[in-house]
């Protein structure tokens, strides 16, 4: 019997855009149980096996990351050598097992995406924990290599299911971070465009100051923009990461940008 006693939720301290060098700094933090398997599983408060994360680096061909939702390749049939799938998996493995029971009991999972995943979504070096999600559904199915793999959808939990940082103190965190620079023929601040647009999907395009859904169009869609708390800027701007950038509508970026707010 595993003696990890599984978490479910947040790791007090740690909110989605935290960013880790690595597997091991991750485990340290408590958001996953291991260096290298891609789910985190223990037991529950009945003694039955149950997932509280899951790592997303494709580690296998049939994984899709769509950011909302999520198809997530369980555990087991890879040759330890290769990395490559050679048998079909099963239920009877314990990740899968887990991922199976958090699905039933509605457990939230934690995500952790590692640069190696879906391009537009992931960090560019290390692993960056993105919040909690839910197992919704659960498949036996057939793979892309040709073997059985187990196949479970995750949905992105609400935003007010989240329990983010406070906006002042994300402000902080931000001031307290030191400026990035990338050089090319000539030093130049680089705005990474998808980093503005992932912090806009966590808080889902809600203004984070007057929690104002602007709506454009007759498909529903809202509008918000990306805005640095340090602005980028030469001598003392601020980096362009998940944690100098909030989520607002255009009337609050104006008035963060001309000192009207904090």
């Amino acid at each position: 019997m595993s003696a990890y006693r599984a978490t479910f939720g947040h790791i007090d301290g740690i909110s989605p855009g935290a960013h880790f060098d690595s597997r091991v700094a991750v485990k340290r933090a408590k958001l996953h149980k291991a260096e290298r398997d891609g789910i985190s599983w223990g037991r529950d408060e009945e003694g039955q096996r149950a997932a509280d994360a899951i790592v997303l680096s494709k580690g296998y061909n049939d994984d899709r990351d769509g950011w909302n939702e999520v198809l997530y390749t369980g555990a087991g049939g890879r040759d330890e050598n290769t990395g490559r799938q050679v048998k079909d998996q099963t239920w009877d493995n314990p990740g899968n097992t887990g991922l199976r029971r958090s699905q039933v009991k509605g457990y939230s999972i934690r995500v952790i995406r590692g640069a190696t995943g879906e391009k537009i979504y992931s960090p560019s070096s290390g692993y960056r924990y993105d919040g909690l999600y839910r197992v919704v559904d659960s498949a036996f199915e057939d793979g892309e290599a040709g073997f059985k793999i187990c196949r479970f959808t995750l949905r992105r939990l609400p935003l007010d299911k989240q329990e983010l940082l406070p906006i002042r103190q994300q402000v902080q965190e931000a001031l307290d971070g030191s400026p990035l620079r990338r050089t090319a023929t000539v030093e130049r601040i680089v705005r990474d465009t998808s980093t503005a647009r992932r912090v806009k999907q966590w808080y889902g395009h809600t203004c984070q100051i007057c929690r104002t859904a602007l709506l454009v169009g007759p498909d529903g869609m809202s509008y918000a923009e990306g805005a640095h708390i340090q602005a980028l800027g030469w001598d003392d701007g601020g980096p362009d990461i998940d944690r100098n950038i909030l989520c607002l509508c255009p009337n609050c970026h104006v008035r963060l940008d001309r000192g009207a707010i904090i």
